[in-house]
């Protein structure tokens, strides 16, 4: 009789806040995404905040994964990427979301930087702060706000993509430096 070794995969994920430590600023921010019923935005997902309307717009980004085109990149799930939205100088035509790893968006012109592991940004929005906890969207709550935290560390590689543009020196986010991204 003879001993057999195996490995048993436990499903589980790292924290995207070093530390799970994060300073968070008072009241919430209304979203003004129109983002589907059920649609998880995540913790540490960039945001613009108007202080002045007490609101927040996600910045989004994608990350592209091998086997896509210029015209037709494969992306990262979860990426809130809409129809119309703009990456570089294309548009956003369609998004095939049947495949379960990954999203094919179509965009009306090859886009030269969409290429295996380029993280880019969507529109024009840049980020001053991140989404402080995990968040459902339900429409039956009249309006969806997010707590926003503005002292954190990230962990880079776990969190929502964050593309080059929006980060100063590879680590400190341009708009708000008390944001850091790290590579552990």
């Amino acid at each position: 009789m003879g001993l057999v070794f195996g490995k048993t995969d436990y499903k589980g994920s790292f924290p995207v806040f070093w530390r799970g430590e994060a300073k968070v600023l008072p009241g919430d921010f209304k979203l003004t995404d129109d983002l589907p019923e059920g649609t998880v935005v995540k913790k540490g997902t960039p945001i613009k905040l108007d202080f002045a309307n007490m609101q927040a717009t996600l910045c989004k980004a994608i990350k592209v994964v091998t086997g896509g085109t210029t015209t037709a990149p494969r992306v990262e799930k979860g990426s809130h990427v809409a129809t119309s939205e703009e990456i570089g100088s294309a548009t956003v035509n369609s998004i095939d979301t049947s495949n379960a790893d990954y999203d094919v968006i179509t965009l009306s012109a090859a886009e030269s930087g969409a290429t295996s592991g380029a993280i880019l940004a969507v529109g024009d929005n840049e980020p001053n702060a991140v989404v402080e906890k995990d968040i459902t969207i339900k429409k039956n709550m009249g309006f969806q706000t997010v707590s926003a935290a503005f002292d954190v560390v990230i962990l880079k590689d776990v969190a929502y993509p964050v593309a080059d543009a929006w980060l100063t020196g590879g680590m400190c986010m341009k708009n708000n430096h008390s944001i850091k991204y790290i590579r552990q």
